[in-house]
Parts: C-alpha cells; structure tokens; sequence
C-alpha cells in the first residue's frame, strides 16, 4: 500500500488533492491480498503496471460534519489493459470501480472508531450507471461515494467518476442491503 500512496503523491494534481491538514489517507483494504481470496480481483487481477498501477482512499474530515464518514474518494491510476477500445477504459471497469468504492465506504465506516449503525454485511442490490464521458486511458482518475439515505437494511448511495480536471466521466446511484445472517447463504 506504501507503493501505491507513492505512486499516487507522484502525480502533481493528485498530490495537491491530498496535501491538506484535514486531509485523511484510509487503507484501500482490497488492494491487499487476503488468503480467503476475497478482494481477489482487486489485489491480484487489476494489481499490475498495465491494469491498476496506483489507488489511494482518503476523505476531508473538514467536510464530514457527521459522526461517521460520510463521502470517500479514492485516486485510481488506470493502464492500457483495462481498454474496452482503444485509450478508453471498459464501461464494466468503470462500474466495477464505483461499486467497489461504495463497498470501500461502507468498509471503513465498520471500524469500531465510527459511530454508524451498525452496517455488518452488506450486497449491492442494484447500481445505476451512467456514462457521461469516455475515460480515457492512461490516466489517473477520481472516484467519489457518499451516503444519500439509510433507512432500515437499506444504503442509499452516490458515486462520481471525475478526470484531472474535475470533468464528470459518469456517476451512479445504488442500493445497498444490511444482510441478515440468519438469513445470510454464500
């Protein structure tokens, strides 16, 4: 992970993004490999120069005014291999990407530090994705979760995909279920 937040402050405008005093640099749980092999795909399959060369997470405390964290960003550094044509980025990565940042923000709002209702497992029950842009490859992109709703079992969540520049390349919306384990079946 050390790697990857060097990659990261290596890009001028992401390192400007990341330098503020309220700045806070979470892990990225799924960039490291687990021996279950869950995060599998994101440890391994898209760990590599040519597919995902860099990810780091973070959040502005100063903009989270609530007792848990309520909106994530994470920094993404796409290769070639990732193209769904030529010097543009599949649009099932792009989706991939945003629901793994949703799962990535209900993640850390687990830990016993934050003051979320109890959140336990969740599954994407749906994501709505809409493409605005292409994204455009090599490059390094931002992808943004925040809550919209909790109502019961129910994660209401947002997403963007944003360029250098801050141009919107897609964003999404999805539905997120507190799994009951007495129900649960994997």
């Amino acid at each position: 992970m050390e790697a990857d937040e060097a990659h990261i402050r290596s890009i001028p405008w992401c390192a400007a993004l990341i330098s503020g005093p309220s700045i806070v640099i979470l892990p990225t749980e799924s960039r490291a490999p687990k021996e279950s092999t869950e995060d599998a795909l994101f440890a391994q399959t898209l760990k590599t120069p040519d597919t995902i060369s860099g990810c780091l997470t973070f959040y502005d405390r100063a903009n989270n005014s609530s007792a848990y964290i309520n909106k994530i960003n994470t920094l993404i550094s796409l290769g070639s291999a990732v193209n769904g044509y030529p010097h543009v980025a599949h649009g099932g990565l792009v989706a991939t990407l945003v629901d793994e940042i949703m799962g990535l923000l209900l993640s850390v709002n687990k830990h016993p530090k934050v003051a979320f209702p109890d959140i336990g497992r969740t599954v994407t029950a749906y994501l709505h994705i809409t493409y605005l842009k292409p994204v455009v490859t090599p490059a390094t992109i931002l992808v943004s979760a925040r809550f919209k709703e909790v109502a019961g079992r129910k994660l209401f969540l947002e997403a963007s995909v944003e360029d250098r520049w801050g141009v919107a390349l897609a964003k999404a919306e999805a539905l997120w279920i507190r799994v009951d384990k007495e129900r649960e079946r994997l």
